[in-house]
């Protein structure tokens, strides 16, 4: 009797050994794909640099991704409005309305040209954040 209760209590706690080892093998074979999976959509979105990797965006992220440009080209453009006003004219040879506005359009070109090839990165910085979002 003592020997079948003994053969009872050792089936039941293997039993169970196995049951936990299983989900446990379970629960670290769904973390291990979590942390691929996430170093995987990192290394696909953003290269060793830091830099976004466009081509690999979907259709909301480049979305986001340009929003967060127009944005700091937004604030290259104020950057560029406070360093114009600090250029003296000259009555002799001012533009007029005509310059005010033809330099306006080029500081807008500049700005986006800035925001989207200076070593700055804050669109990216941006993105990065924002993405967590989506």
């Amino acid at each position: 009797m003592i020997n079948s209760i003994n053969k009872l209590e050792s089936f039941n706690f293997i039993k169970s050994n196995q049951d936990f080892i299983k989900t446990k093998s379970e629960i670290s074979h769904l973390t291990n794909d979590n942390k691929n999976d996430f170093k995987s959509l990192l290394k696909e979105k953003i290269k060793k640099d830091g830099i976004v990797n466009i081509k690999s965006l979907n259709k909301n992220e480049k979305k986001l991704y340009n929003a967060c440009i127009e944005l700091e080209s937004f604030f290259w453009k104020q950057v560029l409005n406070s360093m114009k006003k600090t250029i003296n004219k000259y009555k002799l040879i001012d533009g007029g309305l005509g310059e005010d506005i033809f330099s306006d359009f080029l500081y807008d070109e500049y700005s986006v040209i800035l925001a989207k090839n200076s070593k700055s990165k804050i669109s990216d910085d941006m993105f990065k954040q924002l993405s967590k979002v989506l």
